[in-house]
């Protein structure tokens, strides 16, 4: 099982898993190994020369720790070709102190052949471990079968030991049948991310086109509509081939060499260019307040507000039937605040329709994705007063 880890995590975490159980439940077999000839040795059911066949386990318990330490192929090699020399010794002097004792189907012999297979456990992949498993059983049964031969007893396959080792070899096999499943789970999990986040990413720039196309376009008829009847001004003009450029670039970074570092951030701002678009097209605009306070925002969020204050004043000449405007700067807390202010007709917030994309898309969600909030204030006869909040730079003043 994957353990609700990525694929290229739950091979390694699955791996030192197993391998940790494995250590421990060998090292638990050659204690009860030991512990049990103990036991019988001071029941009387063994010879006291079986004392000796517990010593001879104490390289297996020792190499068992050095695992612990590092899984290396050295250390494997050592623990199986020490653990089949300190198996034959202890059945040898097992048998040799248990005249009782009449083959090796016994309990007390199989614990270091349990010990001895569990090696597979500590391999780094399913078949690895498959192939130590097989050869530390075939190993431990060697030893068993010498010893039990060099004691004059029969040797006899335990069902405990052959049990132990088809059990290990069941996990592994299954631990690798279902790996692959595994990495297909997770690669079409990170397939389904990466698909949403690139209909999030299309979703943004659908919203971002829209918002500048709405602006550049209604603003660009406002001010044909208001010029006179004849030859655009070359002004009009100029400005009018500059936005069908900025549409082309499609939010293209601007070049940068042309930028100079000393260049006045109010001059080239967006929202002094909105400024003086509204004003081209009739509408008397007052400024007040420090409008260098831009100069705290970032580029995206400067760029931000002019395009959004620039569809307020649009909204002005278009709805309000107003001649005039403010716009208000000012600056406080880690934030900056743009206020455009007219003196309509006005109209009721919650009454604008969803086809209506001046306020929802030009205004509250370009303000909104750079981190800022629109607050608008409005009453039929009354007049409207919007409120943009953006947070300054890191760095700002």
């Amino acid at each position: 099982m994957s353990l609700g880890l990525p694929s290229h995590l739950s091979r390694a975490a699955n791996s030192r898993a197993l391998a940790t159980a494995a250590r421990w439940a060998a090292l638990v077999c050659l204690v009860m190994a030991a512990v049990n000839v103990a036991v019988s040795t001071v029941g009387g059911t063994t010879g006291a020369a079986s004392w000796i066949s517990t010593l001879v386990l104490l390289p297996m318990i020792a190499l068992l720790i050095l695992q612990s330490r590092g899984r290396t192929v050295a250390f494997t090699v050592a623990y199986l070709l020490v653990g089949a020399v300190c198996t034959y010794f202890y059945v040898y002097l097992l048998f040799e102190s248990t005249p009782t004792y009449p083959d090796t189907n016994l309990l007390v012999i199989a614990l270091p052949v349990v010990a001895m297979t569990l090696v597979g456990g500590t391999g780094t992949g399913s078949l690895v471990g498959v192939l130590w498993a097989t050869l530390g059983f075939a190993l431990a049964e060697a030893a068993v079968f010498l010893g039990a031969t060099a004691a004059g007893r029969v040797f006899r396959p335990d069902a405990i030991s052959l049990s132990a080792y088809l059990l290990l070899v069941g996990i592994l096999a299954f631990d690798g049948l279902t790996r692959g499943s595994r990495a297909r789970t997770q690669s079409a999990i990170h397939r389904a991310i990466r698909d949403a986040r690139l209909v999030d990413l299309r979703r943004e720039l659908l919203a971002e086109s829209t918002a500048d196309l709405h602006d550049t376009v209604i603003s660009e008829l406002v001010a044909v509509a208001a010029s006179e009847p004849g030859e655009l001004p070359a002004r009009l003009r100029a400005r009018i081939e500059s936005d069908l450029r900025t549409l082309g670039g499609a939010g293209l970074p601007a070049d940068e060499d042309v930028a100079s570092p000393v260049a006045d951030t109010w001059y080239d701002s967006e929202l002094r260019r909105a400024i003086e678009d509204a004003r081209d097209e009739g509408l008397a605009v007052d400024v007040s307040g420090d409008r260098e306070t831009v100069a705290l925002l970032a580029e995206d969020a400067r760029r931000a507000l002019g395009l959004a204050v620039r569809q307020c004043l649009v909204n002005v000449l278009r709805h309000s039937g107003s001649a005039t405007a403010e716009v208000a700067f000012s600056s406080g807390e880690g934030s900056v605040s743009v206020m455009v202010v007219d003196g309509g007709r006005g109209f009721v917030v919650g009454s604008t329709s969803a086809d209506r994309l001046g306020l929802r898309q030009s205004v509250h969600e370009r303000i909104s994705a750079v981190g800022g909030t629109v607050t608008v204030y409005s009453a039929e006869e009354v007049g409207t007063t919007v409120i943009m909040t953006l947070p300054v730079a890191e760095g700002g003043r």
